[in-house]
């Protein structure tokens, strides 16, 4: 996953503050959390290692990490150089094993990304749980939470995102989003200033369905608007719960998901 003989450089400053901003304004983490990282070997989810476990080292709230690879096919492999990088980073790796894409082609389903995620966090939920952790960090960006943000207003006529912090109904299980107010472009181009290649197992969907049309929309908006994901972003801050990101302070509490 990184060059060979390469020594990593420390996250740019940048990187480090977007990733700040986040976990305080939506106090994503707790003193003595233990956070289940979702390592699926792609770039966010490098990148939200990396972040969280520099921040484990800078951070005066004490916190434990433990990561997870959920292999989709149902083969039960993971690929080596995911866990050199976790035993890297010093974060012990679990993986579960679970043929959500095979389940996915025999259904036919014609929005695969929306089911695909529901079972992956399911996943890793209880992988969560089974492990003794409390929390579980995802890799989503700013440009996924614009996506969903246009998905359901286009599709459901509600102006709605995820939370950057949410608490699972059925598992109790608390979802922390620490990369929402990072770009993809700027998460790719981090990534590969440091020398790491990500590795995730390709998608047999690739950019299909409803989600692929709203990122291929939002890169269109931008080309005449390139001030729309700002102002996405302070509509989403200034939008109250539980749709939207916003409370009176500014900063989001935690909602619940089922």
């Amino acid at each position: 996953m990184s060059k060979p003989g390469q020594e990593r450089p420390p996250l740019a400053r940048s990187i480090r503050r977007a990733i700040g901003q986040a976990v305080e304004s939506f106090s994503l983490i707790l003193p003595h959390d233990r956070i289940l990282l979702g390592l699926s070997g792609g770039k966010d989810s490098i990148l939200l290692a990396l972040g969280l476990r520099e921040l484990q080292r800078r951070s005066p709230v004490p916190f434990h990490l433990q990561a997870c690879f959920v292999d989709s096919h149902g083969e039960d492999s993971v690929p080596p150089s995911l866990q050199d990088f976790a035993a890297s980073l010093g974060i012990p790796l679990v993986t579960r094993s679970y043929p959500i894409f095979p389940i996915l082609k025999e259904r036919e389903e014609a929005h695969p990304c929306s089911l695909c995620a529901h079972l992956r966090r399911g996943i890793l939920a209880s992988c969560a749980q089974e492990t003794g952790n409390n929390v579980l960090a995802l890799g989503h960006h700013l440009d996924d939470a614009l996506e969903t943000t246009l998905l359901n207003l286009c599709h459901a006529g509600r102006f709605r995102c995820f939370s950057p912090h949410m608490t699972m109904s059925r598992s109790g299980i608390r979802v922390i989003r620490p990369l929402v107010f990072l770009e993809e472009s700027a998460v790719a181009a981090e990534v590969a200033r440091l020398g790491y290649i990500p590795s995730a197992p390709p998608c047999p969907f690739g950019m299909e369905g409803r989600r692929g049309a709203m990122k291929h929309l939002l890169k269109e908006l931008e080309t005449s608007i390139p001030e729309i994901k700002g102002n996405l972003l302070h509509a989403l801050q200034t939008h109250p719960l539980p749709d939207g990101w916003g409370t009176p302070s500014g900063a989001s509490r935690r909602r619940s998901a089922p």
